[in-house]
């Protein structure tokens, strides 16, 4: 029985250290991720109102998402997956509607298609100074 402490913590750890490693490239430091920042102030300009489900984001950052952080982080995710190119447009918009648990809402595919519309031609495959996958 003393041992199980032990093997709880190695558990825990190894389910964090997979959490992580499954999350976008800048999930954690997106402050170094100048091209999507600028990207991200591109949607909150020019794809207002910007409607997710029922997050009505004024400004794209978690102050905005009232009391659905979690579904905000996700959403953040899902966008910074969609920059670095790790998925389709195809994907991000599965993704965003299973967030928002529809796909016929008007405002949300309004403004999935304004965001998808807004991705940069050149855009890179993870944040400078990143680690490569």
């Amino acid at each position: 029985m003393v041992h199980r402490p032990k093997r709880i913590t190695c558990l825990a750890t190894l389910l964090a250290a997979a959490t992580l490693s499954a999350c976008a490239p800048d999930a954690w430091q997106n402050t170094r991720a100048t091209g999507f920042n600028e990207y991200l102030k591109t949607v909150e300009t020019q794809c207002q109102p910007l409607w997710i489900g029922q997050m009505n984001l004024r400004r794209f950052d978690a102050s905005s998402a009232g009391g659905q952080a979690g579904n905000f982080d996700m959403l953040l995710d899902a966008t910074s997956r969609l920059y670095y190119n790790r998925i389709t447009p195809a994907d991000f918009r599965n993704s965003v509607q299973a967030l928002a648990m529809t796909s016929t809402d008007a405002r949300t595919n309004q403004s999935i298609d304004c965001m998808i519309s807004s991705l940069p031609t050149d855009r890179p495959r993870s944040p400078s100074g990143a680690m490569r996958y």
